[in-house]
């Protein structure tokens, strides 16, 4: 079995065997999204499929590694789920309610504490203080999800409502997305991660200059 078919495969096994706790964390979304929704990625169904995506590029990391596959699944699919708490760190608070979910289902102690850890640690203050490889693989899932073809899909979702024109739109890509891609480069870990965030860059950058002659 080659690495694409293996990790397909991965992700497959990993999302029958924890269904119910994605089935939470889509409910849990539901519950929890503001009213007014400024941008398309804040549809519960776009925060669903971004953990998905996020527990697939997971598993493309670790396959071939000596790491715990259901530490990286349950915080892949967990990582997210304080998303909508704008007034704390969406990690630290997601860890807890992480916590608490799994303990609550009676999930071994270990794997509870290296979960909710993972999900501490993979954005917000505590982000440089990812030190297993476990962790480090959920931070580089994350930030593969914000580059390519399907970041520019969603912020010109989000400028398509906000009703701007397409030279608008190329102002605010340029002002918003361009500037953090030297960061994303510079904080991956591994090096399935630095590749995938190299071409999801390159791609945004290149979408721009097309863009720019085109108008």
């Amino acid at each position: 079995m080659g690495a694409e078919q293996e990790h397909i495969e991965m992700y497959r096994k990993f999302v029958e065997k924890y269904s119910d706790v994605i089935e939470f964390v889509r409910q849990y979304y539901e519950r929890t999204v503001p009213k007014y929704v400024p941008h398309p990625w804040i549809f519960p169904e776009f925060k669903v499929e971004h953990v998905l995506r996020v527990l697939r590029y997971s598993m493309l990391i670790a396959a071939e590694r000596e790491v715990d596959l259901d530490v990286i699944a349950l915080a892949a699919i967990l990582h997210d789920i304080a998303a909508y708490n704008y007034e704390k760190y969406h990690a630290i608070d997601g860890s807890r309610i992480a916590e608490k979910y799994l303990l609550d289902r009676g999930f071994p102690n270990e794997l509870v504490r290296k979960v909710t850890r993972a999900i501490a640690v993979h954005s917000g203050p505590l982000a440089f203080e990812a030190n297993t490889l476990e962790e480090k693989i959920l931070q580089d899932a994350d930030t593969i999800d914000k580059v390519g073809a399907f970041r520019i899909t969603t912020f010109l979702l989000y400028c398509g409502s906000r009703k701007y024109t397409p030279r608008q739109a190329l102002e605010e890509l340029k002002k918003t997305i361009l500037p953090k891609l030297e960061w994303y480069r510079k904080t991956m870990h591994t090096p399935e991660g630095k590749r995938l965030v190299e071409e999801g860059c390159k791609y945004i950058e290149n979408f721009i200059k097309k863009l720019e002659k085109e108008l």
